[in-house]
C-alpha cells in the first residue's frame, strides 16, 4: 500500500512537472530574436580610424547586422577628447594675462571676473551647452553654474575643480539619441554610477525615455549600479527593461533584476580571434538564453570589424535565429500548486529511498508523510525552498537509481548491461525533470536566481552511493576499511590516488559555464562536436561516466558471487555521468530542449563507446 502511495504521488508531480516544462518551453520560443549592439562610442572610434563620418559609419553598420547601439553618459573628459568641447581653467587665464597683457574678449564682454577655481567650457554646439549647463546645475552639490552665448561659442562657467568635473557623468545627451534614432537603430541606455549621484538625479536621467520604443533597456556602464533601489522602481515607471551582462560582475546588478518587471540576458564575447568569439556567440544564444550580444572592434580595423559583424549575422541566420529587435520574457512562474506537487514527488523520491535501504515502520511512515506535506504546503511559494527541493532532487535520484533492484531479463550479458543502463538513467532523467520543473521560472531562466550548490550535487552523490554499496555488507565493509589502514603504500596506490583525486578536483571545477582552462586540443574537440551534433554531449558522460557504468555493470554481472563486490567501484564512477543529467537540467536558463537534446546524445555515445571498451578489453583478454 505505501509503494503504491508512493508511486501516486510521484505521478502527479510528475504530471505538474511535465505541464510546467511545456510553459517554460513555450516562453522559450520568444528567445529567437536576437540584437546586435555595438556603443556610440565604439562608432565614434570608427569613424576615426576610418576617416568616415558618424553618418556613414552608422549606415555600414547597419548593413551588416548592428540594430542596436549604446549610448553612455557622457563626460567633459570625453567630450573633449572628442574636439566637442574647450575646457579652460582660472589658471589658463591667469597665464593668458601673463602672456598678452589683457583679458579674453570673453571676460571683458561679459564682465566676469576671474577667479582660479572657475572653469569656462566652450561648445560651438548650443545644444550640448545647454544639455552641459543643465546636468551641472542638477548634479553638482552647489547651484553655482551659468551658461551664456558669448559671439559663435556657448559658455558654461562653473565654480569646480577640474578633477571632479571630470569625475562627473552628465546623462545622455540627446544629440546622440536624436543621430541614432534618424538612422533607425534600437538604443541602449548605460547609467554610470558616480559620487554625486542622488535620487533626484536617476529620474532625471530617465525622463525623457517613458514608454520610449527605440529604447531596448538600459545596461549598467562600470563596475557599480547607481542606486538601484531607486533605478529599479524609476525602469518600472518608464516601463524600460533591464539587461544583464552574463558573467559581469555588477555590484547591485542582482537587486535591480530582481526589482525590475521586464529583464534580458546580454553577452559579450572575448577570444583571441573571430572564430572563437563566433563559436562562443552561437554557443550562447543556444544554450543560455541571451537575447542581446554585444560587440565592440577592440584592435580591429574599420573592415575586419564590418566583416566580423557581418559574419556573426550570417552565423546566426543559418542557425534559424533572427536578427532584430528581441521580445522581451514576462514575469512567470509555474504556480504555488504545481510547485506543491511537484516537491511531495520529490519528497516521495527520498521516501523511496530510505525504503530501499532501511525496512520502515509504521509510525515513521506517517510522520514523514506529514512533515512532507505540511513543510512544502507552508514553503513551496518560497525560492530558497524550491532551491533546496531541487538540491536534495539532484542527491536522492542518482542514488536511487543505483540502489534500486532491477529485474534481470534471460538475454545475453552486454545486452543485459545496456538495458541496466537505460533503466538506471530513465530514474536520473525523472529526477532531471522534477529539477527542471521545481526551478521553472522567469528569475531562473534569465540568471536573476540560480541553482545553488552544483559542486555539491556533483560530489555527494558519489560520497553517499560509496557508503551504501559497501555499508550494507557492514562486515566486507569494516574490515575492508581495516585492512586497507594496515596495508602498506605502494605506487600503485599513489598512482591510483593521485588520478581519484585529479578527477574530483577536474569535476570541481569544471563544474560551470565559465571556468579558466581547457585540456590540449579540447577546445577544437567541443568545436568539432558542436558541428555534428545539434547540442554538443558533455565529456564527463559520454566518455567517461556511461562508458565505465556500462564495463562495471558488465563485469559485475558476469564475475562470480565473491567476486562482484570488486567491481563496485567502477559503477560508483560511472554514476559521474548519472550526476552530470541531472546538473546539465540544474542550469534552468539553458532551453529545455537542448539539455534533452545533449543528454540524450551523450546516452547514445556513451552506449557505443562502452560497447566498444568493454569489446575492447575482452579482445585483448583482460576480461572474460
Amino acid at each position: 500500500m505505501k509503494k503504491n502511495l508512493t508511486y501516486l504521488f510521484i505521478t502527479l508531480g510528475f504530471v505538474f512537472a511535465l505541464w510546467t516544462i511545456s510553459k517554460k518551453i513555450t516562453l522559450e520560443k520568444n528567445f529567437k530574436k536576437i540584437e546586435l549592439a555595438c556603443d556610440f562610442t565604439d562608432v565614434m572610434h570608427l569613424s576615426l580610424i576610418s576617416g568616415k563620418s558618424i553618418e556613414e559609419v552608422l549606415k555600414d553598420l547597419k548593413e551588416v547586422g548592428i540594430t542596436t547601439v549604446g549610448i553612455k553618459e557622457t563626460t567633459l573628459k570625453c567630450l573633449e577628447k572628442n574636439a566637442l568641447v574647450n575646457v579652460i581653467s582660472g589658471v589658463d587665464i591667469e597665464k593668458w594675462r601673463y602672456l598678452f597683457r589683457n583679458n579674453p574678449k570673453f571676460l571683458e564682454a561679459t564682465q566676469i571676473q576671474n577667479k582660479d577655481h572657475f572653469l569656462y567650457i566652450f561648445t560651438k554646439n548650443p545644444s550640448l551647452g545647454s544639455f552641459i549647463k543643465k546636468s551641472l546645475s542638477e548634479k553638482l552639490p552647489t547651484k553655482d553654474v551659468t551658461g551664456t552665448f558669448t559671439g559663435k561659442y556657448y559658455l558654461v562657467i562653473t565654480f569646480t575643480k577640474k578633477a571632479i568635473l571630470n569625475s562627473l557623468h552628465l546623462g545622455f545627451w540627446q544629440g546622440e539619441v536624436e543621430v541614432l534614432k534618424k538612422h533607425g537603430f534600437q538604443i541602449v541606455l548605460k547609467p554610470t554610477h558616480d559620487a554625486f549621484v542622488t535620487p533626484q538625479w536617476i529620474e532625471e536621467l530617465f525622463a525623457d525615455f517613458k514608454e520610449d520604443a527605440s529604447v531596448t533597456g538600459v545596461i549598467i556602464d562600470g563596475i557599480k549600479a547607481p542606486l538601484p533601489e531607486k533605478l529599479g522602481a524609476v525602469l518600472n515607471d518608464k516601463k524600460i527593461p533591464f539587461g544583464v551582462v552574463e558573467f559581469a560582475k555588477i555590484q547591485g546588478q542582482k537587486i535591480l533584476a530582481e526589482k525590475c518587471k521586464k529583464v534580458f540576458l546580454c553577452f559579450s564575447p572575448k577570444g583571441e580571434n573571430d572564430f572563437f568569439k563566433t563559436t562562443s556567440i552561437l554557443r550562447s544564444v543556444k544554450e543560455r538564453n541571451i537575447q542581446m550580444v554585444y560587440l565592440h572592434p577592440n584592435n580591429d580595423n574599420y573592415f575586419e570589424f564590418l566583416s566580423f559583424v557581418g559574419g556573426v549575422k550570417n552565423m546566426l541566420l543559418a542557425n534559424s535565429f533572427e536578427i532584430g529587435k528581441m521580445k522581451i520574457l514576462p514575469r512567470w512562474n509555474a504556480g504555488y500548486l504545481s510547485y506543491v506537487f511537484i516537491s511531495i514527488a520529490i519528497f516521495a523520491a527520498i521516501y523511496w529511498l530510505i525504503t530501499l535501504i532501511y525496512e520502515t515502520p509504521a509510525h515513521f511512515d506517517i510522520g514523514f508523510l506529514i512533515v512532507a506535506v505540511f513543510t512544502t504546503l507552508f514553503f513551496a511559494k518560497f525560492t530558497l525552498f524550491r532551491q533546496l527541493m531541487a538540491f536534495l532532487a539532484t542527491l536522492v535520484f542518482p542514488i536511487l537509481a543505483i540502489s534500486k533492484t532491477w529485474k534481470k531479463h534471460n538475454v545475453p550479458p552486454l545486452t543485459l548491461v545496456i538495458l541496466i543502463f537505460l533503466k538506471v538513467t530513465f530514474i536520473s532523467l525523472l529526477g532531471a525533470i522534477f529539477v527542471t520543473a521545481i526551478l521553472s521560472s522567469s528569475d531562473f531562466m534569465l540568471k536573476i536566481n540560480l541553482f545553488r550548490g552544483v559542486k555539491l550535487s556533483l560530489i555527494l552523490p558519489l560520497l553517499i552511493t560509496f557508503l551504501l554499496l559497501y555499508g550494507r555488507e557492514k562486515s566486507y565493509f569494516s574490515t575492508s576499511l581495516e585492512r586497507v589502514l594496515k596495508k602498506r603504500l605502494e605506487v600503485r596506490h599513489l598512482l591510483f590516488g593521485s588520478l581519484v583525486i585529479i578527477l574530483v578536483v577536474l569535476l570541481i571545477f569544471r563544474s560551470s559555464n565559465q571556468f579558466g582552462f581547457f585540456l590540449p586540443f579540447e577546445e577544437t574537440f567541443r568545436i568539432w562536436l558542436e558541428k555534428i551534433f545539434f547540442a554538443r554531449p558533455r565529456f564527463k558522460e559520454f566518455l567517461f561516466g556511461h562508458p565505465i557504468m556500462i564495463l562495471g555493470f558488465y563485469l559485475y554481472l558476469t564475475a562470480p558471487k565473491d567476486e562482484k563486490i570488486k567491481f563496485r567501484p567502477l559503477i560508483l564512477l560511472g554514476l559521474i555521468g548519472q550526476v552530470s543529467i541531472i546538473n546539465t537540467f540544474a542550469h534552468i536558463h539553458s532551453p529545455f530542449l537542448i539539455g534533452i537534446f545533449r543528454t540524450l546524445n551523450g546516452i547514445f555515445c556513451g552506449v557505443i563507446v562502452g560497447v566498444l571498451l568493454v569489446n575492447l578489453l575482452k579482445y585483448i583478454k583482460i576480461i572474460d
